[in-house]
Formats: structure tokens, sequence, C-alpha cells
């Protein structure tokens, strides 16, 4: 027993995680190395099949499943592997998430019996900072530039496009626009890859119009969480659209690390 536990130690020294941080250091997240390996396999599988598309959509069903969180370890994972450019657009003017994900200000751990910590000084002045960011939306109206609204990495190869704001009522109108889609060729222009950030496809039809600027798509399931009828209905709504497979997010495991590294992960 001793012996196995040890071997497992061994293999996990080839594992390591991945930083995502912002170039001028304000925001950062770290993914797991067992997250990290994950997208690697599928990445790779990918690559070698000739299927990896120039852009990709990572979708959900319903809100809450962590296509934000997944769609930044993907194209950290994929930017620190390949020397090709990534961008990763975020088209979820519900729930925009890419600033989010990313600021020490809401990843603060819990305090004492549950409570959640006060945010440090620099956590809040890094929220402050990034509030106002310009995105996609107002690159679009010409109120920013493209160079104002993207979010260089330390990741050289990889920037972020936040969503920006957007009045509800005009959503509809952009999600179906010749702006927006002239915007997506241009940075498909400037970038070998783009990873899209769509809303969760059961929240409105403009969900189906924003996952259509992608060329191929992953959809995000919360494990032991989402009916299986309900996915399927989601499918159903983007079959148009070629499907890479299901991310299984907050994957639940009993089985001890060291046993699974006896049992075939292929």
């Amino acid at each position: 027993m001793l012996k196995l536990r040890k071997q497992a130690q061994k293999a996990n020294q080839y594992s390591t995680p991945l930083t995502l941080e912002a170039a001028n250091g304000a925001l950062q997240r770290t993914f797991d190395a067992e997250i990290v390996n994950n997208f690697r396999l599928m990445t790779t599988a990918l690559a070698c099949n000739g299927i990896l598309p120039q852009r990709m959509v990572v979708a959900s069903a319903l809100q809450g499943e962590g296509v934000t969180y997944t769609v930044l370890a993907l194209a950290t994972t994929m930017a620190h592997d390949m020397a090709d450019r990534f961008c990763v657009v975020d088209l979820n003017w519900w729930t925009p998430g890419i600033i989010a994900q990313l600021d020490p200000a809401l990843q603060q751990p819990p305090g004492r019996r549950g409570r959640k910590a006060m945010p440090s000084a620099s956590a809040t002045a890094t929220s402050a900072a990034f509030a106002n960011h310009p995105g996609l939306a107002q690159v679009i109206a010409g109120t920013a530039s493209l160079d104002e609204a993207l979010i260089w990495t330390k990741l050289n190869n990889l920037c972020l496009l936040p969503a920006g704001e957007l009045p509800l009522g005009e959503r509809p109108t952009m999600a179906r626009s010749v702006g927006l889609r002239t915007l997506i060729s241009d940075l498909s222009e400037h970038f070998d890859y783009l990873l899209l950030d769509v809303p969760s496809i059961l929240t409105s039809s403009d969900a189906i119009a924003l996952a259509s600027l992608g060329e191929a798509c992953c959809m995000v399931v919360r494990h032991g969480v989402t009916p299986t009828p309900t996915v399927q209905r989601a499918l159903d709504q983007i079959k148009h659209l070629k499907m890479l497979g299901v991310i299984l997010n907050q994957v639940t495991i009993k089985t001890p690390a060291w046993l699974r590294t006896l049992v075939p992960q292929e």
C-alpha cells in the first residue's frame, strides 16, 4: 500500500498548475494541475485529429455550470502549450464573468465559522481599476478601441476581451448584428484561435445566435446537477454546430487518488 502511494506521488510530480495573470499583474487565477491535464488531453486529441476549430464556443444548458472558468482554464492551457495566438471573447452580457473570475477581491478564502474574509486593500483596488473597463459592446458602439478593450496576459499569446456593458433591450439586436459578426471576423484575422464564452443556451434565443458565431462547440455540464433531458434540449437548439464533446464540471470522485492512478484514464 505504501509503495502504491509513493508511485502516485511520483506521478504527480510531472503535473504542475498554471496561473493566468494580467500583464499588469492585477488579475490572476491559478488552475489545478489535474484540470490542466484534462484540458491538455482534450486539446491534444482534437489537434491530432485535425478538428481543433479556429472559433470554439464554450456553452452550457443553464446558468451556473462554470462556463467562464472552463473557457479561461482551457485558453490558459492551450496558450501555455502552443505558440499560436489566442483570444477569449466574452459574449455573455447577462452574466459577464471574465474579470470576476480573475479578480482577487472575489476569491478570498472563507473566514472563521464559514464567513467570507474581507478583501484586502490591493484586491479592492483591483476591483475598482477594472470596474469601468470597456468591452466588446463599447468597441462595436465606437466608444472604445479594440486595443483599449483587450486585456493582455503574461502569456504573450493570450488576451481577453470582456463583454462590456449592454442594456437588456439592445442585446437581441447586438447578438444578430453585422457589427458583431464583423468584429469576430476581424479578431479571427488577428488571432489563430478564438474561444467564445456564450450565455446558457436555454436562457434565450439570443444565446443560440451568439453560439452560431463559432464553428464548433463544447458543452459544459455540472456533474450530478443538470438533468440529462435539459442538456439534450440545449444540444438540440445548437445542433447546427459541430459538437466537440461534453465537459463535466465539478466532478466529485470518491475513489482514493492512489487507486485512480492504477485505472487507465484514456
